[in-house]
């Protein structure tokens, strides 16, 4: 089958998880058999490291505004249809450009792939920072924005011929949004090679155990983008309230645009002995961090998301402290402990009973692996299964 991925860029170097997961469906499907092309839209964000095993085409859509994209990606797959049996697509970017290039007769089959929310949704924002001020204006702007991708943009989407999601949770805000399952929903979860991390930092199912500590000080780490809504100030806030600091260190990887408030608040709090902030750190340095972190703690996200770092942190056995509810919980099951959404006390409980019971943590670094093993952590039957409802949606 000739498969069509059309994704916003490939940068190997400085992305988030979504490239890393567009990378290992795209190479789960060339060695199912199939020839597959990637084409990229901002192709000038491309930081491609090395060679590819698949077919890579660069398109550059000048603008970001909302119907510029839509008029782009469905320019590209006009362009890239006679290349096709079928077009895989980033669903929150370029859904409403694929279901209209259907809508008007376009013959090559659209399954969306759905792993990030809408721009249109209330933003999940770091509480405890300083955000800036939306005018009336832009409130009005993003109240139609919202009426036109609900009641319009919606009614394009149902035109995609196959729904495939990370996670039930964000299945469940898309059909809460408006789109129609009609049989036409998967979840696949969140692609990520657990196998090949824990051989290449030579991890076993022990091999947390083989470490674990039973005094301090303990090593608490997160390492993410520092965005809104990663959760940088609920974690370091809740820090805070820990009676015995010296007990713990607590590091915190990534930059971004909230760095600034993040050294500031460490700074104001006077935590500048307990926490270390490395910055942004290569592939390398992240999985060192995490084969010496005794705890690992993502402290805020988004109800529905889910986590490639929290992944890494159960390939290599690593407990964790996670707001209940949502995606991160669904994502983890029983290999960490929960606390009350932005409860900060409630957080600082948890590091505190986790970190004193090395028993308790053992037991749940064992739970990373419990849940690697279930069906719905195994990504290349997923994509498997992703595979067979596309080629019965084409003909082939």
């Amino acid at each position: 089958m000739k498969i069509v991925f059309v994704t916003s860029k490939l940068n190997f170097l400085t992305a988030g998880g979504s490239v890393e997961e567009i990378d290992l469906i795209i190479r789960t499907l060339a060695n199912l058999g199939n020839e597959v092309t990637a084409v990229t839209a901002f192709s000038l964000n491309n930081k491609i490291t090395g060679p590819l095993p698949y077919r890579v085409c660069e398109e550059m859509i000048k603008s970001y505004r909302l119907l510029s994209i839509q008029a782009g990606v469905l320019k590209i797959l006009r362009k890239y249809s006679s290349w096709a049996d079928i077009f895989i697509v980033d669903a929150h970017l370029f859904m409403y450009g694929a279901g209209f290039y259907r809508k008007m007769g376009g013959k090559v089959p659209v399954v969306g792939f759905f792993n990030q929310f809408l721009t249109c949704w209330p933003q999940c924002v770091s509480s405890l920072f300083k955000q800036p001020k939306q005018n009336f204006f832009h409130k009005i702007k993003g109240k139609i924005r919202w009426w036109i991708e609900k009641y319009v943009g919606m009614s394009l989407v149902g035109n995609l011929d196959l729904f495939a999601f990370v996670s039930p949770a964000l299945m469940a805000m898309y059909k809460e949004f408006g789109i129609r399952d009609n049989n036409k929903c998967l979840v696949v979860g969140d692609p990520v090679d657990i196998k090949k991390i824990m051989a290449k930092n030579n991890i076993t199912p022990d091999s947390y155990r083989l470490r674990n500590k039973r005094n301090g000080p303990i090593n608490l780490f997160f390492s993410s983008r520092m965005s809104p809504g990663k959760g940088f100030d609920i974690l370091i806030a809740g820090f805070s309230k820990i009676k015995n600091k010296k007990n713990f260190r607590l590091i915190l990887g990534g930059s971004g645009h909230e760095e600034k408030q993040v050294k500031r608040m460490v700074q104001d709090l006077g935590l500048q002995k307990h926490v270390i902030l490395p910055g942004w750190v290569t592939k390398e340095q992240l999985y060192r961090y995490y084969s010496e972190a005794d705890i690992f703690i993502q402290a805020d996200w988004w109800p529905a998301g889910t986590s490639i770092s929290l992944y890494y942190a159960m390939a290599f056995g690593v407990p964790s402290i996670l707001p209940g509810g949502g995606g991160l919980e669904w994502q983890a099951k029983n290999s960490a402990l929960y606390f009350k959404y932005r409860q900060l006390d409630d957080l600082a409980r948890k590091i505190e009973q986790l970190g004193a019971d090395y028993k308790l943590r053992e037991e749940i670094s064992q739970q990373c692996y419990v849940r690697l093993s279930e069906d719905e952590m195994n990504y290349e039957n997923n994509i498997k299964k992703l595979y067979e409802k596309m080629k019965l949606i084409s003909g082939i």
